[in-house]
């Protein structure tokens, strides 16, 4: 793959001139920086102009740079860039995935997807360096790699064929993958967005998102460390079609972010109420939750410091608001229920595009481009 990486963004780039953003994503440094990443581009998702952008925070979130990298789509080869993943691997350095949808090939077809990766061996530094773009494995990622206690790493990169789960697993710290077969889904495909939990006991929670009007996420469970999984059912975790967010935190409790409703009208999305919950039983149940955003919000990803606080990227209005927020919070807020640490804040806005068309004849002229585009590859 040619190198595409931009590391001197243009006016192009600027916020100023986004028609739509959302999709965020935040990794944490060992000295301490923030990174998040999301994606824009054109006039909405698929487009031949959408792109990725990464800022930093050197001030725990309260401030953000202009972007220092962005990626964009290969609009002579027919190829979107589309879903920027960031991971802090054990060894410190930063991993940047995202997926290419190369339009030659329809759903169906595992050519369709594929996830690549650069990686910044010191992302602490003041002059940035990544290497060379690299083909990651097939299918699409949006969720950060799961590390084992045996040291392998489990990558969700989904698609879009029917039957099965798919994801890679990485033996060598993400020198090689092998592609895997999982559990049966139980319910039509869709946008899976997987994450897979290593329990307390060594069995693996594979959990993924379902379609519009389902209205629950779906599980699977393996006992032998991902060579089998039982049958993949529907479980009592409501869910709007919509990515979650899954992590263990530090003191053993299990985080799960998501939008807190069903979303069974088929209409509608009905992507609202960002709610946080903890589970002292693996998942099994949750003890306490909290309220993070109660509108138009989606695709929460969060990264813990070594104190304890939790760092929550999501969209707020993809199409609307065209907010991209950040909030900080603890355990000791979810269990309470509201925020009650003094350095606790919710929604503070990273980047916001104009609620408006900064320049309408341009956005007709997109417009006029993406829907061709979508007529003509997709249609």
């Amino acid at each position: 793959m040619q190198n595409v990486l931009n590391t001197v963004p243009g006016v192009q780039f600027d916020e100023s001139r986004r028609f739509w953003q959302g999709c965020p994503t935040i990794a944490r440094t060992a000295g301490g920086r923030l990174y998040a990443g999301w994606y824009s581009g054109g006039t909405r998702e698929p487009s031949l102009r959408n792109y990725n952008v990464l800022v930093k925070s050197d001030d725990n979130g309260r401030s953000w740079s202009a972007p220092v990298l962005v990626i964009p789509s290969l609009k002579e080869d027919v190829t979107c860039c589309i879903d920027i993943q960031l991971f802090t691997d054990p060894d410190g350095r930063m991993w940047i995935f995202w997926t290419l949808r190369d339009c030659h090939y329809k759903f169906a077809d595992e050519r369709h997807l594929s996830t690549f990766a650069v990686i910044c061996e010191n992302p602490d530094a003041d002059v940035l360096e990544f290497s060379e773009p690299a083909f990651v494995s097939p299918g699409f990622l949006r969720c950060r790699p799961t590390v084992l206690s045996d040291g392998r790493w489990m990558l969700c990169a989904y698609d879009f064929r029917e039957g099965d789960y798919h994801y890679s697993v990485s033996a060598d710290k993400g020198k090689t993958w092998e592609r895997k077969v999982g559990a049966k889904r139980c319910c039509a495909r869709n946008f899976d967005e997987p994450m897979i939990l290593e329990r307390r006991d060594g069995s693996l929670w594979f959990l993924a998102r379902t379609g519009v009007g389902v209205g629950f996420l779906a599980e699977a469970e393996s006992f032998d460390g991902g060579n089998s999984w039982g049958e993949s059912r529907l479980t009592d975790i409501a869910d709007p079609s919509a990515r979650f967010f899954l992590r263990r935190l530090k003191s053993g409790r299990v985080l799960l972010v998501k939008n807190d409703s069903r979303g069974q009208d088929r209409s509608k999305k009905e992507r609202f109420k960002m709610t946080a919950f903890l589970s002292e039983d693996d998942g099994r149940s949750w003890c306490a939750s909290m309220v993070i955003d109660p509108g138009d919000s989606s695709y929460p990803d969060a990264v813990e410091d070594e104190n304890g606080n939790i760092y929550l990227v999501h969209d707020r209005g993809r199409y609307s608001f065209r907010e991209i927020v950040v909030s900080r919070f603890t355990e000791k807020d979810i269990m309470a229920g509201k925020l009650v640490e003094h350095s606790s804040f919710c929604n503070q806005i990273i980047s916001k595009a104009p609620s408006t068309p900064w320049d309408n004849a341009e956005f007709e002229k997109q417009k006029a481009e993406d829907t061709e585009f979508i007529k003509r590859y997709f249609g």
